[in-house]
């Protein structure tokens, strides 16, 4: 099938064809669709878009509208995109693992990205969820009950990977030592450099001595995360890709945007969730409560070798990993943007405070010591 570059060049013939191939619809035919394109704010690496379908005839269970993800019209973002094989990534993990992840998810009705081009496109099942970051900001950060279900939840896939090793046998996905995090970490300093003056003066001292000191220890970091048990990691689990039956108290929460799934820790996505969707001031919570739910699910999802004052210790690197990644991303962006310095400064902030919440001077502080 030829793929359509922008949502402008979808047909109604081309998602007659998309759908079927699919397996959506038998020999329904697309009559109708109206396109609903959402704001680029939602992506870095895609361009969003909403259709909603009318068919020749009815039949039940058709779906009436759906979710479609092209590459990004920003040609920088959509050659990184196209560099680190998002799309291609997300559609290997729908055909590969899909069925057999143990989480709420959209179905994929069809995707396809091109060999020899940066051209892709996935067509979702819409989810009828809430978005936290459609929100006003101080409604965005997790609740408890938020954030115990979402870490309840993934530690289900985790259990279900832990230490398995026919992972590697899927060559696309990314692994713990791969280009991708190497890249990030050997342009660390450099990254930290151009922006420490900005985000500096808005840390506490033990903050910015862990941005400070973070380059130097990095060796150590990719050694410590070698050690750690793998499984399958979402790989961007953060609350903007989370979607809630309702805010809260929910019950139910599904898990969208598969393009970075990974063989890693499992204390990755943990951290990352924790740092970017817990705020400040429920810190304390994390390691006391959060945590320990997280880890409560895993042993009754049949992990037995893996104890909660060795996950507590492995959450102090996924939370650097994360410092690590984010300043390294940041330093590619113009901070003469309108409200970027902003931005970046809050985010730097959440991930350094829940660092040295976590006790990561710490680590940074034996390390220099060891140096000297």
């Amino acid at each position: 099938m030829d793929i359509p570059e922008r949502y402008e060049d979808i047909t109604a013939e081309w998602l007659t064809e998309a759908l079927r191939s699919g397996g959506v619809i038998g020999d329904q035919t697309v009559s109708t669709f109206q396109l609903e394109p959402l704001g680029a704010d939602r992506s870095l690496t895609s361009s969003l878009a909403r259709i909603t379908v009318g068919y020749d005839r009815h039949a039940d269970g058709l779906p009436d509208s759906m979710f479609v993800k092209f590459a990004s019209r920003n040609p920088v973002n959509r050659k990184y995109a196209a560099d680190h094989s998002y799309f291609r990534r997300e559609i290997e993990l729908y055909k590969n693992l899909g069925g057999s992840v143990p989480l709420n998810m959209p179905r994929m009705y069809f995707g396809l990205a091109s060999e020899d081009s940066d051209v892709a496109v996935v067509v979702l099942e819409e989810i009828n969820g809430i978005s936290k970051g459609s929100l006003p900001p101080e409604e965005r950060p997790l609740t408890a009950g938020e954030a115990k279900l979402a870490l309840k939840e993934i530690a289900k896939m985790h259990a279900k990977w832990w230490e398995d090793q026919t992972l590697h046998e899927h060559k696309w996905l990314n692994t713990i030592d791969g280009s991708d995090r190497m890249l990030l970490y050997q342009s660390y300093e450099k990254a930290w450099a151009r922006i420490k003056d900005v985000l500096e003066p808005t840390l506490s001292p033990d903050a910015a001595r862990i941005c400070n000191g973070l380059s130097d220890y990095l060796p150590t970091l990719i050694s410590k995360l070698n050690r750690i048990p793998t499984t399958l990691c979402h790989g961007d689990f953060h609350s903007g890709n989370l979607l809630w039956d309702k805010t809260g108290e929910p019950d139910a929460v599904w898990i969208i945007d598969w393009q970075i799934t990974s063989i890693g820790p499992a204390i990755l996505d943990v951290s990352f969730l924790m740092c970017f969707g817990v705020s400040q001031s429920d810190l304390p919570f994390v390691r006391n409560e959060y945590l320990l739910e997280y880890h409560n699910s895993l042993v009754r999802h049949g992990v037995t070798n893996y104890g909660y004052e060795k996950l507590l210790s492995d959450y102090r690197y996924g939370l650097l990993d994360g410092l690590a990644r984010l300043t390294a991303f940041l330093s590619t962006v113009d901070f003469a943007q309108n409200n970027v310095a902003e931005f970046a400064s809050s985010r730097v902030g959440a991930v350094a405070a829940a660092a040295e919440d976590a006790g990561c001077a710490g680590l940074i502080s034996i390390r220099k010591s060891a140096r000297s």
